[in-house]
């Protein structure tokens, strides 16, 4: 399997079960300037940083090719004000962008009614807190309250002072998430091991190579043991 790209839990590849490349990537660095005339006449500059960063992709959709074509539609509509990085090639593209708009178009239907093709095209903003409208209320970007935090306190000292401790490379770790940091889900004898953490990238880590699962997690679902 070849991860192309990934934002989220959301994964563009190409492997002999699935195929949904990214296509058309689009995105800019924009200077924003005020441009002036100072007293004399002679033409001002004045310096205002740059633009948000845009980002925008299209992935076509083929029921042949592996995917539920009206399923990955709903994922993806669900996800429209959420916020992560947009990995490419498992390195960050830009800051963390806000997924603002999702557009359907080329549906292909069966007999039945079912769609079989469709392409979606992704428009993505940095998301900044001080200008943007619509805020990211999803759990993994809004701090848990007083209440919510005495309710969800450990009541286990050890675990208390385990989750104190920083994974780093050479740790013993179990998976708590669903799914891998590349899509896949996480079978049941996995979670029930423990495994070496191997090597760290971002808010990723490689678990078990090159004589385990070989797989990557993301660190905030990981338990130290």
């Amino acid at each position: 399997m070849a991860v192309m790209a990934q934002w989220r839990d959301m994964t563009f590849e190409v492997s002999t079960n699935k195929v949904n490349a990214v296509e058309d990537l689009s995105f800019s660095y924009e200077q924003i300037a005020d441009n002036n005339k100072d007293a004399e006449g002679t033409p001002k500059t004045n310096q205002r940083g740059t633009n948000l960063f845009p980002l925008s992709c299209s992935v076509t959709l083929h029921s042949a090719a592996g995917i539920n074509v009206r399923a990955e539609i709903s994922k993806w509509q669900k996800l429209v004000t959420k916020t992560g990085y947009f990995y490419l090639q498992g390195k960050k593209l830009g800051p963390v962008v806000q997924l603002r708009k999702v557009s359907v178009s080329g549906i292909m239907l069966d007999d039945l009614g079912r769609m079989r093709v469709a392409k979606l095209s992704l428009t993505f903003k940095e998301y900044d807190k001080k200008t943007t409208s619509v805020i990211d209320t999803s759990a993994l970007k809004v701090g848990a309250k007083k209440s919510q935090k005495a309710e969800k306190k450990p009541s286990n000292k050890q675990a208390a002072k385990s989750k104190k401790q920083t994974i780093k490379v050479g740790s013993m770790v179990k998976l708590t998430g669903k799914k891998y940091a590349t899509g896949q889900t996480i079978p049941d004898w996995v979670k029930k091991k423990s495994h070496k953490v191997s090597q760290i990238k971002g808010e990723k880590a490689l678990l078990g190579s090159p004589n385990g699962i070989c797989s990557w997690a993301y660190l905030n679902e990981l338990t130290l043991v």
